[in-house]
């Protein structure tokens, strides 16, 4: 599997053909990607014991059975020829956040002990769009193991304002005092 720097280059060098339809292209390689998801055909387009050319020929089919795009068809040709479709994954992700950064959006994560209501979820996207100058896309995950308060992942920093942190660390000074 491919990661870090190639896979990079690789959704650049999309992002950029795209110019103008990158949403759309986003969604086009998910799309496949869903569809390569399938172990028959993982297996099929894995296999260098199949010629090259008849895993491309596969590839621009499935493509055009899903409706497609020729950009997207040919850079999945590519991706075939350079054995580089198993880190097709890698690459959506890097696209994605390409396409984030374009559009001015940053995902958030919520780790909260309860669902939120509508009001606190609008609050929390407000505060994290402020402190990034950007438009939070907030996912909320419900962990009653937290006992109470928030756990924030925005952009790689995580903001930790949950009792249990905070009771973990009262027993750390209790500890350290005692």
């Amino acid at each position: 599997m491919i990661e870090g720097k190639l896979s990079r280059r690789y959704a650049r060098a999309v992002f950029e053909l795209a110019a103008g339809r990158e949403e759309a292209i986003g969604a086009e390689v998910d799309g496949f990607l869903g569809a390569y998801q399938d172990p028959d055909l993982k297996k099929v387009l894995g296999n260098p014991a199949f010629d090259q050319d008849r895993r491309k020929d596969i590839v621009v089919e499935v493509a055009g059975h899903l409706g497609l795009s020729d950009l997207t068809a040919n850079f999945l040709s590519l991706l075939v020829a350079r054995d580089r479709l198993d880190g097709l994954s890698s690459i959506a992700n890097h696209y994605h956040r390409l396409l984030d950064d374009a559009a001015g959006r940053v995902n958030a994560k919520a780790t909260v002990s309860q669902a939120l209501d509508e009001g606190q979820r609008n609050s929390l996207v407000a505060v994290v769009g402020e402190m990034t100058g950007r438009t939070a896309m907030l996912t909320e995950e419900v962990d009653p193991g937290i006992i109470g308060g928030i756990i924030v992942e925005v952009g790689g920093k995580v903001y930790d304002g949950s009792v249990r942190t905070q009771l973990q660390t009262l027993r750390k000074s209790f500890e350290r005092t005692y």
